[in-house]
């Protein structure tokens, strides 16, 4: 973008040029001294244009040397005699040029070669112009100077220069007319001559220059009527110069300035000042243009205003330019304003920051006036490790595009990581260097691939060190991306075998048709298991989702386990199991007839010859009658321990709160006989078998009322979600269990009371019944201080309560 500042001073800059040729072409009007004229016009040159140096040369008479006829700058004595070559010299050179001539350096001139004189001087670069025609050349104007100033000639620079010669080449032709006809005239008429000669002279004089300048020129009285103009000012206002002579200038005005506008106007140049501002002025078709407008005032021989000169050089475009300018440059503003990322634009040469938006503020902590005060500030902020590397990596633009990620570090101590691109945006004749740049924030992106990253290791750490099995990462493609563990050594089979390869260049035909649809379900985030036969193993598999830190599935994993010798274990558990069942059913058979038999006798004792027992004799039978239904409890218990795998119901959501309610009423004697109170949290469902977890709650309700103390027994019992998990916990606050029993009370027929009448089956129950549900059962207890018996057991859903 082109700063409005650097369009004001293009702009004073051609105003001034205008008026240094407005007044040239009056002193040339007012003047015969041509010596005068050529010394006014080299300081005129060396002043609106800047330079140390400013040369008038005139052709010799043979053509062969072009000499310094006038100029400034230039070491006393020179004026009046110093030459150049006519062919080989940066004079002599422009003499045969269809236009201006410029010299960038002069040290690296390969178009001619005499460069003595210019370099005696230490001029290293300049711009000259023929005083003439091409064809009949009287000589050259130039400007020189030492050292490369801030801007190079621009084609107004050779504008104005080219002007200042036509005038120059208009005085000396009048001049060389007039000398003319002064000899050819003779003295005798001389005097009366001179009136009309001069008059023609000076109208001649003024039309040249009028017409050469290229502006649209009108000329008014003091009574504001025109009576001049040019071509073009024809060209640019639509009127003939019949139409607008003898109107007043007013027929221009478009209504765009006020009355103060003019009223200061006339006031300026009345008063014999110059005016010049931009105006906005209306053609004879009524529509508007841009001018940049010079009007100076003119004085008779007396020194009196008698009319006014007004040049205009029109710039519509360019304003229409500005003003696209100025609206893109609004709204890339607003666009810029309100942007999450940081926007900036940038002077690649001296590096000033000429733009930056407010999210600046926002990403780095810091006010951007302080950028706009030090542009090289950011980068204080630059993380310490990252610094070095940004400063290369800026300091390379905008020869180099920049496009780094680094991190940085706010006041309030946050580091935060950005990708910063910056790309030249110089303008088409590269005059206006420019840099625009753009700042993303991606520290959560950053974060997050660093988790992902750190994700994938672990997962692949996994996948290499899978111990009984092998696991396998596959992408959407159902490629594998990694796999390991050790059934693959067990196997032989290579990982490189695997990885990139689709699931269907790796197994039998019928072995992908039941992968694929698990391996979809994962990408689509579900978890599924299944079993297989391969490679004369049997293996169990699971297909489950592998997700990023936005939970959003990005790949599928594949967990197969060897279970083969699991099987088999299975299969002779089976068996033993069954042959258990079938020892328990037998034994029970077998030891409960006898039992029977003992049992009826004593009854039968009992009955017949009760009244011949003495003391000892009923407490002997009391003994036999007790062994005997203990013997068929424990007999009963034995059998019901042998059948939990085999005789249990399947699994289903069973209601806690219902179990719990059921016990109570089967244990309603019980607690009423021992004034026990038992409390409940509310208790949530949970997949298994409700007969067996009816006993298991039975038995510890039972053994909790029958082990608390001397005090009434007090039993709660409470529910807590871990995962997919509930732990239930009866708690009492009864006698304890001493650490070294709680070692064995699951076991069979374990009893850690000497008053204990169970039969030391229950726990070792309630044990195998809890492993069935793929449970837990612990115990917590100090003697004398209660205890708590936890048993985890499977959720029904993680909603489920």
């Amino acid at each position: 973008m082109v700063p409005s500042g650097e369009a004001n001073a293009e702009l004073r800059t051609r105003i001034r040029q205008q008026a240094a040729i407005a007044d040239l072409s009056q002193r040339a009007l007012e003047t015969d001294a041509l010596e005068a004229l050529l010394h006014d016009t080299a300081v005129t040159v060396s002043e609106t244009l800047d330079t140390e140096y400013c040369a008038v040369f005139e052709r010799t008479a043979d053509d062969d040397d072009l000499v310094l006829r006038d100029g400034v700058g230039w070491r006393e004595g020179l004026v009046g005699t110093a030459t150049v070559p006519d062919r080989d010299s940066h004079a002599g050179y422009t003499l045969n040029a269809d236009g201006p001539v410029v010299v960038d350096d002069l040290h690296g001139e390969d178009r001619f070669t005499g460069v003595e004189f210019l370099a005696s001087h230490d001029v290293s670069y300049g711009i000259g112009v023929v005083v003439g025609t091409v064809e009949q050349p009287w000589g050259v104007l130039g400007a020189y100077a030492t050292e490369k100033a801030d801007r190079e000639f621009t084609d107004a620079d050779a504008t104005f220069l080219r002007s200042a010669a036509n005038v120059l080449a208009n005085a000396i032709e009048t001049v060389k007319t007039n000398q003319d006809r002064e000899v050819a005239d003779g003295e005798r008429n001389r005097r009366d001559e001179t009136d009309r000669t001069e008059r023609e002279r000076e109208l001649a004089r003024f039309k040249r220059a009028v017409e050469a300048s290229g502006h649209a020129i009108h000329m008014s009285n003091l009574d504001e009527e025109i009576t001049y103009v040019n071509s073009a000012f024809c060209e640019t206002t639509g009127y003939t110069a019949e139409e607008a002579i003898g109107k007043p200038p007013s027929i221009l005005e478009s209504g765009e300035h006020d009355d103060d506008y003019y009223r200061e106007l006339r006031e300026t140049v009345r008063s014999g000042e110059v005016w010049e501002a931009d105006i906005v002025d209306q053609r004879k078709n009524g529509e508007l243009y841009h001018a940049e407008q010079t009007i100076a005032p003119v004085t008779d021989e007396n020194g009196e205003i008698d009319r006014f000169v007004a040049v205009q050089n029109e710039i519509t475009e360019r304003k229409e330019r500005e003003r696209d300018l100025e609206e893109s440059e609004a709204r890339f503003r607003m666009l810029a304003e309100n942007l999450e990322e940081m926007v900036w634009i940038s002077d690649t040469d001296t590096r000033e920051v000429l733009y930056v938006n407010a999210a600046y503020e926002r990403i780095w902590g810091r006010d951007r006036e302080s950028l706009y005060d030090d542009p090289r500030s950011f980068l204080e902020a630059v993380h310490p490790d990252d610094r070095q590397r940004v400063e290369r990596a800026y300091a390379a633009v905008p020869d180099e595009e920049f496009d780094e990620e680094y991190r940085i570090v706010r006041p309030d101590g946050e580091v935060r990581w950005l990708h910063v691109r910056a790309v030249p945006a110089d303008s088409d004749d590269r005059k206006l260097r420019r840099a625009v740049g753009i700042a993303e924030d991606v520290t959560e992106r950053t974060e997050r691939e660093r988790a992902l990253e750190e994700s994938e290791r672990r997962y692949r750490t996994l996948v290499e060190n899978f111990p009984n099995g092998a696991v396998g990462l596959f992408d959407e493609d159902l490629c594998y991306t990694a796999v390991g563990g050790e059934l693959l050594n067990a196997t032989g089979v290579a990982p490189a075998d695997r990885v990139g390869h689709h699931v269907s260049e790796i197994y039998p035909d019928e072995l992908v048709s039941k992968f694929e649809p698990h391996f979809h379900a994962a990408l689509e985030g579900e978890t599924t298991s299944f079993e297989v036969e391969y490679h004369d193993r049997h293996l169990y598999a699971h297909t489950l989702p592998v997700r990023n830190a936005d939970d959003e599935v990005f790949a599928g994993m594949l967990v197969v386990q060897d279970v083969t010798e699991r099987r088999e274990y299975q299969r002779q558990l089976e068996e033993s199991n069954q042959r258990l069942e079938q020892f328990a059913y037998a034994a029970s058979h077998d030891l409960q007839e006898p039992l029977r038999m003992v049992s009826s006798y004593l009854q039968l004792i009992d009955r017949r010859y009760a009244d011949a027992l003495d003391e000892d004799g009923e407490e002997f039978l009391a003994f036999a009658v007790d062994g005997a239904e203990r013997m068929r409890e424990m007999i009963d218990g034995l059998l019901e321990y042998s059948r939990v795998e085999t005789r249990g119901d399947e699994f289903e959501p069973v209601d806690l709160d219902a179990v719990l309610e059921d016990v109570r009423d089967t244990l309603r004697m019980k607690i009423d006989e021992d004034d026990a109170e038992i409390t409940a949290e509310s208790l949530p469902r949970v997949e298994g078998d409700a007969g067996q977890l009816r006993q298991v709650f039975q038995n510890l309700l039972a053994n909790a009322i029958d082990y608390s103390g001397e005090e009434p027994p007090r039993v709660h019992v409470a529910a807590e979600r871990t995962g997919t998990e509930w732990t239930i916990s009866v708690t009492d606050e009864g006698v304890g269990i001493d650490p070294v029993d709680q070692e064995r009370i699951f076991e069979v027929f374990q009893r850690v009371h000497s008053d204990d009448s169970g039969t030391g089956i229950g726990l070792a129950l309630c044990e195998r019944i809890v492993e069935r549900h793929d449970g837990e059962i612990w115990v917590d207890s100090e003697p004398g201080e209660g205890t708590t018996f936890s048993v985890t057991l499977p959720a029904v859903g993680a909603d489920d309560s």
